[in-house]
């Protein structure tokens, strides 16, 4: 979709979806934050009668039926509104559409759009999500959604527009699309209640519709919305935790004799389910989000990812350790001044854990990540306006932590990407990150921290050395779990 500037809703959706999950969604169904843990395993295997007790209230229905036809034309009834919404209210130019444009768009092949870097990174995500929700709404998984997703931007490119369709938009809104929908479906499952009525019913279809436009309109389209019945138990994550810190950021500016400036900034974060602690059976059953916002002009949203876990497979167990090898999905954000790179990505992932006492425990990760395309900062110049370069990649990642799930009291991370310039300035990119953080437990929920980032692009010219860019960012925080 193009935009003559950012759209600010994905911004304000991005930061109410975090903050709901911080304070509602923890105690939707009676599950604290923080149990059960590691030695309390046998409560989140449990089956049967077993299990109906451990979460009063969630039934088990028959398994859904799909209707992927009927999720198809709620897919093109919401971009035909979107479409009249841009062409009869605001009067878009490029909303002006015919069949003349239609055939061309058929015909024309894709190009590399010149939209601003939030529009491209942060709102198509967000439309593609829409997309899927309605697919997951109409029965359909993980995978099966995905195609529709697929086709709801294509439909969009080929004839909601008269630009010529974008790669870069498909991608997004397609890959973007799975992660950013999957969870909000998760979080949306667990504010609702088939079996509630009243008021309470009404309030819950209501956040769950703003948590999740997608699959609010599809509820009521079917009649979900208001029909009583059981609620799946899978709704109900058996772990799942939200968290938020509070503090001062002290931000390199990226050049060599400028000087940074301090900020306030609010990051706000969740886990739901692990890979260690519970059953995986379907794609997102364990997933994390992170975001960090501050205040500044012409930026909110500083960094954002969301990691969910696709499949994973025990390599060895014992009694106090255990290694899997898993597969993730990766959506990253990062728009820190004169540093952007977002991402979709998937990875081959080794997992380890290694139990100590009491509840404490050390984690590890390494992920081979496989980058379906990335958007990385440049220069600007005559053939890229935009100022930022596309291409796929690869690039791998450690992660190490210590601490009691979910909090994590020390921790450390670092990536490595080399990425392919397709579309842009005709130069190759290495990007590296690393961080090291700290949160200690003060007082029941409360924590005191910091943490050390520094973000470095290497851009890669033959025969010439590289052109690094690096912004070094601080930060010491208060945090509430």
């Amino acid at each position: 979709m193009r935009s003559e500037r950012p759209s600010r809703a994905a911004l304000a959706h991005v930061a109410t979806v975090l903050l709901l999950a911080t304070v509602f969604p923890s105690q939707a169904r009676g599950f604290p934050a923080d149990a059960p843990l590691a030695r309390q395993e046998p409560t989140v295997q449990a089956t049967g009668n077993a299990a109906l007790e451990a979460a009063p209230g969630c039934q088990e229905p028959e398994p859904p039926r799909r209707h992927p036809w009927l999720a198809l034309g709620e897919v093109t009834a919401v971009n035909t509104a979107v479409w009249a919404v841009n062409r009869y209210i605001r009067k878009r130019d490029w909303a002006e559409v015919s069949p003349e444009v239609w055939g061309r768009n058929l015909t024309s092949g894709f190009e590399w759009d010149a939209d601003k870097f939030t529009a491209n990174q942060l709102d198509h995500p967000y439309h593609g999500g829409i997309y899927y929700n309605i697919g997951r709404d109409n029965g359909l998984s993980y995978w099966e959604a995905a195609p529709l997703t697929f086709l709801g931007s294509l439909q969009w490119e080929v004839f909601g527009e008269n630009n010529p369709p974008s790669a870069n938009d498909v991608i997004n809104t397609s890959i973007g699309g799975l992660a950013v929908g999957e969870v909000l479906y998760r979080l949306s499952s667990m504010i609702l209640d088939n079996g509630a009525t009243g008021w309470e019913r009404g309030g819950r279809e209501v956040a769950a519709g703003l948590l999740n436009p997608g699959r609010g309109f599809s509820r009521v389209v079917r009649g979900e919305a208001w029909r009583v019945g059981p609620t799946p138990r899978e709704w109900t994550p058996a772990h799942f935790a939200g968290f938020a810190r509070a503090g001062f950021l002290q931000e390199g500016a990226g050049d060599a004799g400028q000087e940074g400036s301090g900020r306030f900034v609010l990051g706000l974060g969740m886990r739901h389910g692990d890979p260690f602690l519970d059953d995986f059976r379907k794609p997102f059953d364990s997933f994390a989000v992170d975001a960090s916002f501050i205040v500044r002009q012409g930026h909110f949203l500083g960094q954002a990812d969301a990691q969910g876990l696709l499949a994973v497979t025990s390599l060895s167990r014992r009694p106090r350790w255990q290694v899997l090898l898993g597969a993730y999905q990766f959506y990253d954000f990062v728009d820190i001044g004169n540093y952007q790179v977002g991402a979709q990505s998937f990875s081959g992932s080794l997992l380890y854990r290694h139990e100590l006492t009491g509840a404490m425990d050390v984690r590890a990760a390494l992920d081979l990540r496989g980058v379906a395309l990335a958007a990385i900062s440049s220069i600007p110049s005559e053939t890229n306006e935009r100022g930022y370069d596309y291409g796929p990649g690869v690039g791998v990642t450690l992660r190490a932590a210590l601490g009691s799930w979910p909090w994590e009291y020390l921790g450390v991370e670092l990536e490595t990407s080399w990425i392919h310039t397709l579309d842009g300035v005709v130069k190759d990119h290495l990007i590296h990150e690393g961080r090291l953080h700290a949160d200690i437990p003060v007082y029941r929920g409360l924590g005191l921290g910091g943490s050390l980032q520094l973000f470095r692009r290497d851009t890669l010219i033959s025969n010439e050395r590289p052109d690094p860019v690096q912004t070094p960012r601080f930060q010491v925080f208060v945090s509430w779990h």
